[in-house]
């Protein structure tokens, strides 16, 4: 049994199930050149958000290549991120508690897609 202190030094004994439960936190590792590293996945939770409905927008917040999304998917370490342009819904494979962050990263791109294409706009407007 492993023992830890609780915010008031007591210590606390854990119980058989907390320390398996704190072993399956292990970080999952993948390999993301596996040409068969795609979903679905077993044991991966799963989600979606919609994109947005223009697709210039999508094109800058992805990136070339999905560029970005692989970043994003990456960095956090989770089993996959995709835009499917059918639906037009990104779905993100990986561990629920990392979803926040990836949304939140998502639309971060978002923005600064949007910035882009004002950028873009203001430009071409003083140029006439």
């Amino acid at each position: 049994m492993t023992s830890t202190t609780t915010s008031t030094n007591v210590p606390y004994i854990l119980s058989p199930q907390e320390e398996l439960d704190c072993e399956d936190m292990v970080e999952p590792i993948y390999d993301y050149s596996d040409p068969n590293h795609k979903p679905p996945f077993k044991y991966v939770d799963y989600t979606e958000i919609n994109a947005d409905s223009n697709q210039e927008m999508n094109r800058l917040a992805f990136g070339l290549k999905g560029k970005y999304l692989c970043q994003i998917t990456e960095s956090n370490k989770i089993a996959y991120l995709y835009h499917n342009k059918n639906t037009n819904r990104i779905g993100i494979w990986g561990e629920s508690r990392k979803f926040d962050k990836v949304i939140n990263q998502l639309n971060n791109r978002y923005e600064i897609a949007k910035q882009i294409i004002a950028t873009n706009a203001s430009n071409a407007s003083n140029a006439s």
